[in-house]
């Protein structure tokens, strides 16, 4: 059952930044923290650095974006008791052109583009049988006042003002603009 944003849980940011205080991270340089991650996060940025070559630092962005994306507008964190403030990142993976900056971003949202793609399939589904009630006369209807189907995502690439606004409205839980471009994210 999806949670609505009114059942929010609270999250307390001391304990979060004593936490990472007691973890002692250092950064060495320009070295992405990622002790600061958790030991299973740390361990999936590590083998697929080392099985397919995807830059640490490109890959954990990714992750932690993934993850804020998980999260969407389900948990809040309660800064000077009363500014609330969700797990949206904005993150963009800069660096020359074959650098690798794709594929860790396709490696880190790919299981929201599986779960994109089974809520697709279920919406034109459901979009052909909501044709199918609205054609039949209405004492034959299942339904006598079939309501239009609404297509659930995480993801949006590429989309009009106009589009992006109905799947905001559709998708309160929260929705991951990506594009492979940055020029593209601006417009």
């Amino acid at each position: 059952m999806e949670k609505s944003v009114s059942d929010r849980k609270d999250i307390d940011p001391m304990l979060v930044l004593g936490k990472a205080v007691d973890m002692g991270i250092s950064v060495n340089g320009g070295d992405f923290p990622l002790g600061a991650l958790p030991m299973k996060m740390q361990r999936i940025v590590r083998e697929a650095n080392d099985c397919y070559g995807y830059p640490v630092d490109y890959l954990a962005g990714a992750m932690l974006v993934a993850v804020g994306l998980g999260i969407g507008n389900t948990h809040f964190a309660r800064l000077k008791g009363k500014w609330d403030e969700s797990a949206i990142l904005f993150m963009a993976l800069v660096g020359r052109p074959g650098a690798c900056k794709s594929h860790p971003l396709n490696f880190a949202i790919r299981p929201f583009t599986e779960l994109d793609g089974k809520a697709t399939r279920a919406y034109v589904k459901a979009c052909e049988e909501y044709e199918r009630q609205r054609e039949l006369p209405m004492k034959e209807r299942t339904d006598p006042h079939p309501v239009a189907p609404v297509c659930k995502r995480f993801l949006i690439s590429d989309a009009t003002p106009e589009a992006m606004l109905l799947i905001h409205s559709q998708n309160l839980r929260g929705i991951l603009m990506w594009n492979d471009e940055l020029a593209g994210w601006f417009k």
